[in-house]
């Protein structure tokens, strides 16, 4: 990577990195940045982790731990690690080994960029989101619930991506503005062979069989739109038909607490901050239940019956 300090704008957030950031560039490095991005030795990263732990997780890829004064250490296994200090205006990172520029713009942008973003009492969902006209409609759902196979069979039909996997909402009045995220969607070979045709793009890692795909501008939105509809994936497969409902009162309360994207931070405050937000978002915002059979060659009856169901 070129070393080249600039200030960037993502999630709402004003960025200062070294590395070059795949997102909007300010025209002035002067501003005061939200969050600094910085390269550091493995003896700098340790001293920034001599504190206090108070929670602890690890999945055999992925590790983080928790410091009493919320400080956060996240480490992926063979590929970088990183710590947020506790007013998440500075991020410490360190690549392990020699990883593809995406494969750390992703990580950053999203799982450890969450941290920065909860610290500011922003809640992010694990989603994805794209655009029809001009309005953004966006599908919440845990990891392999199909979101960025449904976003790119939207894609394949003109449709263009607003963001994949992590949905930072800004709330304007009786308004919800969705953030653009950064032009690329993360796709298994069998979503990419069945609606990219068989393109090929960057691996995220070992232990996954996702690739990351760059999107041509055309197919990407980069700017705010006003969020219209939240589609609830199912869970499982099923064997229904294909099917739309809204949901009320605590049906359509808790996919949104069940769905943040940044689970490993766990204490009072944001819990509070949880119930707050999801209450506000389902006053504005329809929340809807989409339920239909599983098979990639369905997709495209699912985008049709989504795009009726906004003419309701």
């Amino acid at each position: 990577m070129t070393v080249k300090t600039g200030t960037y704008c993502l999630y709402g957030l004003t960025l200062k990195s070294e590395v070059p950031l795949p997102c909007p560039r300010l025209e002035s490095d002067q501003v005061v940045p939200d969050v600094e991005l910085c390269e550091c030795s493995e003896q700098e990263l340790s001293a920034a982790c001599n504190r206090v732990s108070k929670s602890f997780q690890d999945d055999g890829f992925w590790q983080c731990r928790i410091f009493e004064d919320e400080t956060a250490y996240v480490h992926w296994r063979d590929h970088f690690e990183f710590v947020v200090l506790p007013n998440g205006r500075r991020v410490l990172w360190r690549k392990l080994q020699d990883v593809p520029d995406e494969v750390f713009f992703t990580y950053f942008t999203g799982q450890v960029l969450s941290y920065c973003l909860l610290l500011r009492g922003i809640e992010p969902l694990h989603a994805t989101a794209i655009v029809v006209d001009g309005e953004a409609l966006a599908f919440l759902g845990d990891s392999g619930d199909g979101k960025s196979s449904l976003a790119a069979s939207f894609l394949s039909k003109g449709y263009s991506l607003l963001t994949d996997d992590v949905l930072v909402l800004e709330f304007l009045e009786d308004r919800v503005l969705t953030h653009p995220s950064l032009a690329r969607i993360k796709l298994t070979p069998e979503s990419a062979n069945a609606i990219f045709n068989g393109r090929r793009a960057i691996p995220m890692n070992s232990f996954t069989s996702k690739m990351i795909f760059p999107l041509q501008a055309s197919q990407h939105i980069g700017e705010l739109a006003r969020l219209r509809v939240v589609y609830v994936l199912p869970e499982s497969s099923s064997d229904s038909q294909i099917a739309i409902r809204r949901l009320f009162g605590p049906a359509s309360f808790l996919p949104l607490i069940q769905n943040t994207f940044n689970n490993a931070v766990l204490n009072q405050s944001r819990i509070q901050q949880q119930f707050a937000f999801a209450a506000r978002l389902v006053r504005l915002v329809p929340i809807k239940q989409l339920s239909y059979p599983k098979g990639l060659e369905l997709l495209p009856r699912v985008v049709d019956r989504i795009l009726a169901d906004l003419k309701t």
